[in-house]
């Protein structure tokens, strides 16, 4: 006959029986998730940690890089806004020149036009030019002689906006009359203090302008003869 005590045994055996067997149901079940997840790489740990040190590596690099960018943006809009404001300058400047040169010249009127006045970079120049008593609208309606004048004008007012220490003219008065060439060789004295000057010239009043004179001719056998001229 069986006593209450044993048959309370068996009830706490038989309970922690079935908490063992469920206990390594569950260890199995555990062992077959883990086998589930093989092959396991025992260095992810190691690695994780390398790519994230190269990952805050390459994100300070390139925090580093967009501010780089941005400081060359802000240099490059600061250029072009300091190369547009001194082409103003220059060109406010060399025009002004080129008025009051080619009046001289030519007794006309002349002045510098940009194709884009807004953009100025995208368009080129023209060369405004109506010589005295003249309607000129085209350069080819323009004689040999206004040609070479407003050519001459515009080099003369680049001259004086910013002079060249050394200025060679090869028969610029080729086409002019008497009255221009004494225009021009005045204009070219004028110029001459601030820079130097080699003129090629066969007209008389270019010659007689002249500090130094030096005659170039072909002589018997056709030898090249220079010869010192006074005055």
């Amino acid at each position: 006959m069986i006593n209450k005590e044993g048959e309370d045994s068996k009830i706490v055996f038989d309970n922690l029986q079935k908490q063992l067997e469920q206990i390594n149901k569950e260890i199995r079940n555990g062992q077959k998730r883990l086998e589930a997840l093989e092959p396991v790489n025992m260095l992810a740990l190691e690695e994780y940690e390398k790519n994230q040190e190269r990952l805050k590596e390459l994100s300070d690099k390139l925090a580093t890089l967009e501010g780089e960018r941005t400081e060359l943006l802000l240099r490059v809009e600061n250029f072009t806004t300091l190369r547009l404001r001194a082409f103003k300058e220059a060109f406010t400047a060399v025009n002004e020149n080129f008025k009051t040169i080619f009046a001289t010249l030519s007794e006309g009127d002349g002045y510098l036009k940009l194709e884009d006045e807004n953009n100025p970079f995208n368009g080129g120049l023209t060369l405004v030019a109506h010589p005295k008593g003249k309607p000129v609208t085209r350069l080819s309606s323009m004689s040999g002689g206004e040609k070479s004048l407003t050519a001459l004008s515009f080099i003369f007012a680049l001259q004086r906006y910013r002079p060249s220490p050394f200025y060679a003219f090869d028969e610029v008065d080729m086409f002019l009359d008497g009255a221009n060439v004494e225009k021009l060789s005045k204009m070219i004295q004028q110029q001459a203090k601030l820079a130097q000057f080699i003129v090629v010239s066969l007209r008389r009043p270019m010659i007689e302008a002249s500090e130094r004179t030096i005659g170039v001719t072909q002589a018997r056998g056709a030898y090249t003869q220079v010869l010192g001229i006074k005055l």
